[in-house]
């Protein structure tokens, strides 16, 4: 009668060596990924920055032809004074009847909510346009002393609009520059301005109670 070959018992993890595999797992990953949501944010920072440049060259040529910029009220059925809402609408006149750009970009840091506007994300589907006087007597104080500007939430989330007149003190501590330098997620929005707008009173002039409370015009360091 043969006998059958006897085969060794082969060894499986113990329970102390599933955990201690466990903890190693958990501790590189919890190295790993901060590391990964910061280059995620320092890249989605590139691309809106790349698509606000794309708006500027859009809104200068059609300043070219029509003489002025796209009112933020909107056009036509668009209409909203003073401001049009979602904020997409103001900037319909650049993809018709002339295609300045093919399509309307959506914040690459879709606000959650914005100054006045708290836990209304569906107004927020574009990068915020305003133009000066966009509110009658307001002057550039809207849009930091230039002919126009456009404001990311950037990566807080929250549209503070770039800050608006010197005298809204809480808008305008959370409308600061965008420095990753203070933290990747941290308070500030991405802005960029048009050329100076000088129809209106200074927007340096401390006697001008409605000038902007951050000056961005004529020369901004975050002109990229």
């Amino acid at each position: 009668m043969t006998s059958r070959p006897q085969h060794a018992g082969v060894a499986g993890f113990t329970l102390i060596e599933l955990l201690v595999a466990v903890a190693i797992i958990a501790i590189l990953a919890a190295m790993a990924v901060p590391h990964f949501l910061e280059a995620q944010t320092r890249s989605k920072v590139s691309a809106a920055k790349s698509d606000m440049r794309v708006v500027a060259g859009a809104l200068e040529s059609y300043f070219v032809d029509n003489n002025h910029y796209p009112p933020p009220s909107g056009v036509g059925i668009h209409f909203q004074d003073p401001f049009a809402q979602p904020i997409a609408k103001r900037l319909i006149p650049l993809t018709t009847p002339v295609a300045y750009v093919s399509s309307i970009f959506p914040d690459k840091f879709r606000a959650k909510g914005g100054w006045m506007f708290e836990e209304q994300p569906l107004l927020f589907d574009t990068y915020d346009y305003v133009t000066p006087n966009a509110i009658p007597g307001e002057g550039s104080g809207e849009s930091s002393g230039a002919a126009w500007r456009i404001a990311s939430a950037g990566p807080d989330l929250y549209q503070a609009y770039g800050g608006r007149l010197v005298t809204d003190t809480e808008c305008n501590a959370r409308g600061v520059d965008y420095d990753p330098t203070n933290g990747s997620v941290s308070t500030g929005d991405i802005v960029r301005v048009g050329p100076v707008d000088t129809r209106f009173p200074s927007a340096t002039d401390i006697t001008n109670p409605k000038r902007p409370g951050i000056v961005r015009a004529p020369a901004y360091k975050e002109q990229w």
